[in-house]
């Protein structure tokens, strides 16, 4: 059984992360263009595309994984190709590979025109459980 997430976290809804569509180690994810993520410039800050890379890999990883499954980010490296000034912002994110405990995810963002404004790649760790022995909820 996968476990898909269908809300974003509490960060990431602060951001204003939604998701849109994820399944079957793919996730499709956009970030509207709001003040609180943009610098005085009115550029979008590059932790806020960090985010959502982490947010889109990481929602591709958990609906790659078993339900009692469990995962974190272990390494995300981004490369920011041009400054994101139009929304909304999509991100995507794809399982490369997976294997029993890691799994390697790469993804990019888009502006609201289509142009490639950041990239990622990434690798999650997978535990059998929740990593602290705390029982999993639906």
């Amino acid at each position: 059984m996968e476990r898909t997430p269908t809300s974003p976290t509490p960060y990431s809804a602060h951001l204003g992360i939604e998701i849109v569509e994820t399944g079957d180690g793919t996730a499709l994810l956009r970030l509207p263009l709001l003040e609180h993520i943009c610098n005085r410039r009115g550029v979008v800050h590059g932790g806020a595309l960090a985010s959502l890379l982490d947010s889109a890999l990481g929602t591709a990883v958990i609906s790659s994984i078993d339900h009692e499954e469990w995962c974190g980010t272990l390494q995300l490296s981004v490369q920011y190709n041009d400054p994101a000034r139009r929304g909304p912002l999509v991100g995507v994110g794809r399982v490369v590979r997976r294997g029993r405990h890691v799994a390697f995810a790469e993804g990019e963002v888009t502006d609201g025109e289509g142009q490639i404004v950041a990239r990622a790649h990434g690798t999650w760790v997978i535990w059998p459980g929740h990593p602290d022995g705390e029982a999993t909820s639906s």
